[in-house]
């Protein structure tokens, strides 16, 4: 019987330098996919509204309630919303964004926007992630036809139902049922600012118990808060990105958010 020869020196090299070549791309993948898990939007536990823009302008607005669950669309058939107006001048916060082209029509299935946005990553505008839009697209699926809502609005010329519409589609269930009481404080020259702020946050399903100016400006935003950590705490540090401060006794309202100069210029509201 014929004895089989040993792999040469050149193909033991070959295979040696091929598994080391896979493990780095496989070490490489992890750690983006890593990266891009730390840079998702979506809680796949709590409320998500997406904004669909066509050149900018505000078509569609999208929310995604875990808690149902269900879906609520409001159709905007104003023209020339611009995307940086829509909490500053309307209260409406949004967790994310995505740029639909003219081939894509308004009141299109949400299913197909987003797998539409999935396939066209390189040149649709957004700043959800791969994993955000996927999360999205399997939370669309599990809501019943019964479950949906399809409403057409107009920012511009608001009728009288036109804040009922808001807080029913933009309410987190979870921020409502905790009810934690919140004060704002102005203490900035801008008059209006904490106003603006409490629309956002009352559309939101927080329950805003006082608004008013402070004597003197404030450089820094705050948020100081009694009792317990909650969600809508945590969900107020992400909407100003500023740290939060635990108070030792109680004020008028369990979250007291005061705020600074530094905000004169934010898009947040």
């Amino acid at each position: 019987m014929k004895k089989m020869k040993p792999p040469s020196k050149s193909l033991k090299t070959f295979y040696l330098y091929t598994i080391i070549v896979f493990i780095v791309i496989g070490i490489s993948l992890s750690v983006k996919a890593f990266f891009i898990m730390q840079q998702s939007k979506v809680d796949p536990a709590h409320n998500f509204t997406l904004v669909v823009l066509k050149h900018q302008r505000v078509k569609e607005i999208i929310s995604f309630h875990p808690q149902t669950p269900s879906l609520s669309i409001l159709v905007v058939r104003d023209n020339a919303i611009a995307y940086t107006m829509l909490a500053k001048v309307y209260g409406i916060v949004s967790d994310g964004y995505i740029q639909i082209d003219d081939g894509m029509p308004l009141g299109t299935d949400v299913t197909t926007s987003l797998w539409a946005s999935f396939l066209h990553t390189s040149i649709w505008q957004s700043d959800l992630t791969v994993f955000d839009k996927m999360r999205l697209l399997l939370f669309v699926k599990s809501v019943t036809s019964n479950n949906k809502t399809i409403k057409e609005i107009t920012l511009t010329n608001q009728g009288p139902d036109f804040n009922t519409i808001i807080a029913n589609t933009l309410t987190d269930q979870d921020i409502s049922n905790e009810n934690i009481s919140i004060q704002i404080i102005n203490a900035t020259a801008i008059a209006g600012f904490g106003q603006r702020l409490g629309k956002e946050l009352t559309n939101m399903g927080a329950n805003v118990v006082d608004v008013s100016s402070a004597q003197n400006t404030q450089v820094k935003t705050t948020i100081a808060y009694y009792g317990n950590d909650s969600y809508t705490l945590k969900r107020i540090q992400k909407l100003l990105g500023v740290q939060v401060i635990k108070l030792s006794r109680q004020s008028i309202a369990d979250i007291v958010i005061t705020i600074g100069e530094d905000k004169r210029n934010t898009r947040t509201f």
